[in-house]
């Protein structure tokens, strides 16, 4: 009988593992951003873009997904400065939509974010990816202020309890 389920277990066709992301919120992100060789522009305001073009996993052919997936998109909102998230940002930006196999990050048209742009040229490009990546959605006051601590040298640990 053990023989007859380990063969049909064997048989039977196989989704992927379950995906596993470490913890990261948007003061981690402002430390890889600051981390990182490129620069980054730290904004906030209503991401725009064409949702149809989000990619869109088959099951059935899960191999299929493309682990970088383009597309153009546009911020209305504020950078970030010293005094807060005050000067204005305007812009058309890149996305990329990553997938880890069947797994893919998600966004919302018209909804506010915070974001990391990493500049490209003349241009801005958002990264995202199933564990997060540099978008946070309806971010809140509290992590706002902390963005703006963290940009003036003040106390930034991604891993403080809000209050």
């Amino acid at each position: 009988m053990r023989a007859f389920v380990l063969a049909a277990m064997i048989a039977l066709p196989t989704t992927a593992s379950a995906l596993s992301c470490r913890p990261y919120n948007a003061i981690a992100a402002y430390h890889d951003a600051a981390e990182s060789e490129d620069a980054y522009v730290v904004a906030r305001g209503t991401l725009r873009f064409d949702e149809s073009k989000l990619p869109k996993v088959d099951w059935d052919h899960q191999e299929d997904v493309k682990p970088d997936n383009f597309l153009t998109g546009r911020i209305d909102g504020q950078s970030l400065t010293r005094a807060g998230f005050t000067a204005q940002f305007v812009r058309d930006i890149d996305i990329n939509v990553q997938c880890a196999g069947p797994w893919c990050s998600g966004l919302t048209n018209g909804a506010d974010y915070l974001v990391y742009l990493k500049k490209v040229g003349d241009g801005y490009l958002l990264e995202t990816n199933p564990c997060g990546g540099f978008a946070f959605q309806d971010p809140d006051q509290d992590t706002l202020s902390k963005v703006t601590a963290c940009l003036n040298g003040k106390r930034c640990d991604p891993d403080l309890p809000r209050r």
